[in-house]
């Protein structure tokens, strides 16, 4: 019997991610973007039937269609799982994305000679204000010619690198600055003590140039006044 009730348990669990590869099949055929690797919608499946019950995952695939942008992946599925959702840091990360995604479509222009720039365009407002963390990951990840003209093979690159360099914002704005100081200390006491030598090494040779134009000046005196007469 226990070997009976096992083998059913196996059968339902390969009837749960068969039906689940059928249904992120159909998912993916109106969100777009599916996952080229052989076996990719098999494994989703597996994970995602080890990870919540069949009414869980139904209910993040809806969130998915309603909330995300391309591509939807495995990660984007777990977080709407009830359990196991980001951490707020990830969560502000990807509210950031949205919004630099959202501003590089709306108020992104390219230049005639090539530089992509922040430009109100021919609208009467004048483009939303974005913080300065935004604006430095934009600047490190690329600048916004990246964020106006990436496609569908850029966009999850991208969005990694971006959430990467926003995870690591403040850690580099505390530790530029106070490498910063440190260095402009150092510059300037090394400055201090180089003119200093140079001036001590300078003095006794305008000692010697001083006297050697005096002696020629006292020479040129007596020539000049018997030219003079």
């Amino acid at each position: 019997m226990p070997k009976l009730l096992n083998a059913n348990a196996r059968l339902s669990d390969h009837a749960r991610i068969e039906g689940l590869v059928v249904r992120l099949a159909r998912f993916y055929s109106v969100m777009g973007n599916r996952p080229d690797e052989p076996g990719a919608l098999a494994l989703m499946a597996e994970i995602l039937c080890r990870s919540a019950t069949d009414e869980q995952i139904t209910q993040a695939i809806t969130r998915c269609t309603r909330e995300c942008r391309y591509p939807v992946r495995l990660p984007d599925l777990l977080q709407r799982i009830g359990g196991q959702e980001i951490p707020a840091a990830e969560a502000e990360a990807r509210k950031a994305w949205d919004k630099v995604t959202w501003f590089a479509d709306k108020w992104v222009q390219s230049e005639p000679e090539g530089n992509y720039v922040i430009s109100r365009g021919v609208r009467a407002t004048e483009p939303p204000e974005l913080s300065t963390r935004i604006l430095d990951v934009v600047r490190r990840t690329g600048g916004w010619r990246i964020y106006k003209t990436m496609n569908e093979d850029d966009y999850p690159h991208q969005q990694k690198r971006f959430f990467e360099e926003y995870a690591a914002w403040t850690a580099v704005e505390r530790t530029e600055s106070s490498k910063l100081l440190c260095a402009t200390k150092v510059r300037s006491q090394k400055t201090r003590r180089m003119t200093a030598k140079i001036v001590d090494y300078l003095g006794p040779m305008r000692s010697v140039e001083s006297a050697c134009v005096e002696k020629r000046e006292q020479d040129i005196a007596p020539e000049k006044k018997r030219s003079d007469t």
